[in-house]
């Protein structure tokens, strides 16, 4: 999708600002008008916005309450109808089967001796949220839906790699090189076998 770069989006210090993962992966994405898309985890709603402009009917999650009011209002205040927007961890607030799945998890290693932080603490490694949202997601697609997510080399890729092999084909993968780190966003299908 082309980046909205007029949107005006409130930011909040205990909710997910949108940033170069989140463009990323909003510039990977392709959005049908019509198509069902959940976003997991939709912080500001940057990304929920773009697919709702797209012509994606969306519903957002995100266990962060903060973080549904703030994508609730960023819907309105940019003049954009996201369907629903839910309180819940992951896949347990909805039903169904969908066209798009979107995350862009936290993916950083939880720093020892700090406060967890849900915006971008993956785990004691970074991967665990990421690991746990692959090994669900399948399950929510039909054989012709596209799951959409970044990671980052901070954080191990080796049970990501394992879980993508397993139930997923790679269709498109693209990264950004930055000095502390390299960003990747991907777009996957479910294998047919499952």
């Amino acid at each position: 999708m082309k980046i909205k770069t007029d949107l005006d989006i409130l930011e909040e210090d205990s909710v997910y600002t949108p940033d170069d993962d989140s463009y990323l992966l909003i510039s990977l994405m392709e959005i049908e008008a019509g198509e069902r898309v959940l976003e997991i985890g939709c912080g500001s709603g940057i990304i929920s916005i773009h697919c709702a402009l797209a012509g994606g009917v969306v519903t957002a999650v995100d266990i962060n309450e903060k973080a549904v009011k703030q994508t609730k209002y960023n819907a309105e205040k940019n003049g954009v109808v996201i369907h629903n927007i839910l309180v819940g961890d992951m896949f347990q607030p909805v039903k169904g089967i969908w066209d798009v799945i979107v995350f862009n998890p936290p993916y950083l290693p939880k720093i020892d001796g700090q406060k967890t932080d849900v915006r971008w603490d993956g785990g004691s490694k970074g991967d665990e949220t990421t690991v746990r949202f692959l090994e669900e997601a399948w399950k929510h697609m039909h054989t012709d839906s596209r799951l959409y997510f970044c990671c980052s080399d901070m954080a191990p890729m080796k049970q990501i790699d394992k879980i993508v092999e397993k139930y997923y084909s790679v269709q498109n993968r693209v990264e950004k090189n930055y000095d502390f780190e390299i960003l990747y966003a991907y777009e996957i299908v479910k294998r047919k076998n499952y």
